[in-house]
């Protein structure tokens, strides 16, 4: 069984709205929503469970019903950041699930992921034991103490920058949490982060720069831009046929 788990229960003070970036609406539908309609409706995933911000899981289930987003099988109340988050759901899939079972964490400020890199996450999982979305820097990246100032430069072929989605085998999670907490390994910014400190090898699969992460009120209208971008191609090819 292949299960997404969706990460909703951040709360950034910097975002420039009323209202936390996963639930902003665009369109008539909030950003989770999107982020949502993908993963019901891919062939290879059966099941979707949302850890959410605290008193927003009715809202969440509210959605589902609207949107008809039927793989949805539970809401759990998220921690205080994305390593006690990631937890919290896999501490109620390992009640129900197979140890076997792929887990694919992946961040509900991530509207627009594809097929194509969710499928390329679980390949690599099924093969490596993970599956880690990564993509290539077209920018030069210096080391920084102060933020001002460089004095390193790193070629951008020696690193990848990191997304979602993160597939892994729900034992394999279990593990590298159980290790962290005996470690007191907290707060790390995503599972990846906390399985690299545990000197575990990361194992890579497709990630693309269209995935973006929605940080900022700018972040809102590139998504716009993006997703209509996407839908006039789609509407194109559509046509050709």
């Amino acid at each position: 069984m292949n299960i997404a788990l969706i990460l909703a229960a951040g709360v950034d003070p910097g975002f420039r709205m009323d209202i936390p970036k996963q639930f902003v609406v665009v369109e008539n539908r909030p950003l989770i929503v999107y982020t949502l309609q993908v993963f019901q409706e891919h062939p290879e995933i059966d099941r979707i469970v949302v850890s959410c911000l605290s008193g927003w899981q009715e809202m969440v289930r509210a959605y589902a019903k609207q949107f008809d987003i039927t793989k949805l099988t539970d809401i759990v109340e998220g921690g205080i950041d994305a390593q006690e988050s990631s937890w919290k759901g896999i501490e109620r899939l390992r009640e129900q699930c197979r140890m076997d079972d792929v887990v694919i964490v992946h961040d509900a400020i991530r509207p627009l992921v594809t097929d194509d890199l969710i499928s390329d996450s679980i390949r690599v999982c099924r093969k490596e034991g993970m599956g880690v979305a990564a993509v290539r820097s077209m920018d030069t990246i210096m080391l920084t103490q102060d933020g001002k100032t460089g004095r390193e430069s790193i070629s951008r072929y020696d690193f990848r920058r990191i997304q979602t989605p993160q597939a892994y085998r729900l034992d394999y999670l279990i593990e590298m949490h159980q290790r962290a907490s005996e470690k007191k390994m907290q707060h790390s910014v995503d599972n990846n982060s906390m399985i690299a400190k545990l000197g575990e090898t990361i194992y890579f699969s497709k990630g693309s720069d269209f995935n973006i992460k929605i940080n900022t009120v700018e972040d809102v209208e590139m998504f716009k831009a993006l997703y209509h971008m996407k839908q006039k191609i789609v509407r194109k090819k559509e046509e050709l046929e």
